[in-house]
């Protein structure tokens, strides 16, 4: 659903108790330095990292998209050679990387309402670390965050439920949060897929250039978690 129908259809929204964050483009502009990153691979072989290839890589793990792109191209170099250079090439501005637009004041917000909070992300716990600490006050919010990559009870990656599942467990809560309780915000379509799976909403914030139908499962489409409306989800309002 597009920002137009939500504003008069929001009582179709079931309320939530919980919210679960990707980190990667929805929380940190960090897709794209990895998008440059993967082009400096490819710019010795000729070829383009194209969207759609974009697309299937997005929400994976970095030894997953690994596979994709040296599949898609046939390049003569094995998945750790891929994995080196793009941690070559991705690491020095992995540290600065800025935070997306809204994201600070939804999570402020959040957290005066105390409104429990997780991040879950397929990458490692490396990158993770490096690129959320000149963010750590501010990420200080989250009660927890799954790190996919480095978490050995995430069996399978997106798109596959299990980062959500295991996310919404690991609240502090007796019983655990109920996954129908927790409201997922997405930058991937392999995370919108993984988080409905999940049996979660998904607010999802895209890449501009993906397709509305593409889109199409998603609870809620923005362009902007500036544009978000805590009250549509039973959430107190700004």
């Amino acid at each position: 659903m597009s920002e137009s129908q939500a504003s008069s259809r929001h009582c179709c929204f079931r309320p939530v108790t919980h919210c679960i964050f990707e980190l990667d483009g929805l929380l940190l502009d960090s897709e794209r330095l990895y998008t440059n990153a993967v082009q400096k691979i490819l710019d010795p072989f000729g070829h383009t990292y194209s969207f759609d290839l974009k697309l299937r890589c997005m929400g994976s793990s970095t030894a997953e998209a690994a596979g994709l792109i040296i599949d898609s191209f046939q390049l003569p170099i094995s998945r750790t050679q891929f994995q080196r250079l793009h941690k070559l090439h991705s690491r020095e501005h992995l540290s600065s990387v800025g935070l997306m637009p809204g994201v600070e004041r939804l999570l402020r917000h959040l957290q005066s309402c105390n409104v429990p909070m997780a991040i879950e992300t397929c990458g490692n716990r490396e990158l993770y670390d490096l690129k959320v600490r000149p963010h750590s006050q501010l990420f200080g919010v989250f009660h927890h965050a799954v790190v996919g990559s480095s978490d050995s009870e995430v069996k399978q990656c997106k798109p596959a439920p299990d980062i959500f599942l295991l996310a919404a467990a690991r609240f502090s809560e007796d019983p655990p949060a109920k996954p129908e309780n927790c409201l997922a915000f997405e930058f991937s379509l392999l995370g919108m897929q993984a988080a409905l799976a999940a049996g979660m909403q998904v607010v999802l914030v895209p890449d501009p250039l993906l397709s509305i139908r593409l889109s199409a499962p998603a609870t809620l489409r923005l362009r902007s978690l500036e544009a978000f409306r805590p009250q549509y989800f039973g959430l107190p309002p700004f």
